[in-house]
C-alpha cells in the first residue's frame, strides 16, 4: 500500500511541465546519487561538505531566498512538522543562493529554526539540476521595480536561482523529489510527512 501511494504521488509530481520561460530544468531523479565535493557555507561563513551534511537520512529544501515570501512562508510551514520529521529519523535543512550574511533572515522571516546553508555560487543548485537564469530584463525589473537586487543577496553576479524543490536523501541516494517551476506552489507538510513514513 505504501509503495502504491508513493508511486501514485511521484506520477502526480512529474506531471508538471518544466517548459516555462527560463525554467527548463533537468533535476536529479529518484534513484540517482547526489553529487559529491559540493561545499556550502553556514551563517558564519564556515564551509560544510554536502556529503558530510547528508551522512544521515535528510530532507533538503531548495529555495530562492529570504527575500521570497513564498519561501519563508514554506519554511514556517515546515517548521511546524520539524519535530515529526526528526522523530521519523530524518534531519532537515535548507539550501539557498543567499550569501552567508543573509541566512539568519530566512529563519527570522520564516519564524523557523531549520538550519539553512548558503550556496551563493549555486554549485549544489546546478549539480541537482535546479538552476535557471534570470535574464537581463527580469533582473532589471526585480532591481528597479521591486527593489530586489539579486547580486546583493547572493554576493555574486550569476543571476541564477533554484526552482523550489524538496529532496529526500538516504545513503547518498535520492529517495524522493518534488520540483515545481511554479514557485508559488510548494509541497504540503502533511504530504511530506506521508512520504517520509513510506521510506
Amino acid at each position: 500500500m505504501k509503495q502504491l501511494f508513493l508511486a501514485s504521488f511521484l506520477l502526480f509530481a512529474f506531471q508538471f511541465s518544466f517548459a516555462q520561460k527560463g525554467m527548463d530544468v533537468c533535476p536529479l531523479k529518484v534513484g540517482m546519487e547526489i553529487p559529491s565535493e559540493i561545499i556550502l557555507q553556514d551563517a558564519n561563513g564556515l564551509e560544510k561538505s554536502l556529503t558530510d551534511l547528508t551522512n544521515q537520512p535528510t530532507v533538503i529544501i531548495f529555495y530562492r531566498g529570504a527575500w521570497c515570501g513564498y519561501c519563508t512562508s514554506h519554511l514556517a510551514e515546515l517548521q511546524e512538522i520539524k519535530n515529526d520529521v526528526e522523530a521519523l529519523g530524518f534531519q532537515v535543512f535548507g539550501i539557498t543562493p543567499d550569501k552567508p550574511g543573509k541566512l539568519v533572515e530566512s529563519q527570522e522571516r520564516g519564524k523557523s529554526d531549520i538550519t539553512v546553508y548558503s550556496d551563493a555560487q549555486t554549485e549544489a543548485i546546478q549539480a541537482f539540476g535546479l538552476d535557471w537564469n534570470v535574464d537581463d530584463e527580469m533582473f532589471a525589473k526585480y532591481k528597479n521595480e521591486y527593489k530586489l537586487d539579486l547580486e546583493e543577496w547572493s554576493g555574486a553576479d550569476h543571476h541564477n536561482l533554484p526552482v523550489p524543490a524538496i529532496y529526500i536523501i538516504k545513503d547518498g541516494i535520492v529517495e524522493f523529489q518534488y520540483v515545481n517551476p511554479k514557485y508559488s506552489t510548494r509541497l504540503k507538510p502533511a504530504t511530506l510527512l506521508a512520504v517520509l513514513k513510506t521510506l
